[in-house]
């Protein structure tokens, strides 16, 4: 499943593409509490993108063990393009 999220986020970043006019994508996680972090981690880590809000994490109804939140991400300015 890691790699799945993973391949997730790297999609966002290949998504926000400037010519097309994307510049910001909103993103509703789900999973448990470790891999949500996890997840916004590695975003965090991708130089293309920026995480310019991110929610708490709230729980699911009808589960304890999966929660869910939301971020908005945008495309780097600062970042090299290349």
């Amino acid at each position: 499943m890691r790699n799945t999220a993973l391949d997730a986020a790297h999609m966002v970043a290949n998504t926000l593409k400037e010519e097309e006019g994307g510049r910001m994508i909103k993103i509703r996680v789900q999973g448990t509490k470790e891999d949500i972090n996890w997840l916004e981690k590695q975003i965090r880590s991708l130089r293309k993108l920026q995480i310019t809000e991110s929610s708490d994490i709230y729980k699911n109804q009808g589960t304890k063990k999966y929660f869910r939140k939301y971020m908005e991400v945008e495309k780097n300015s600062t970042s090299d393009n290349k």
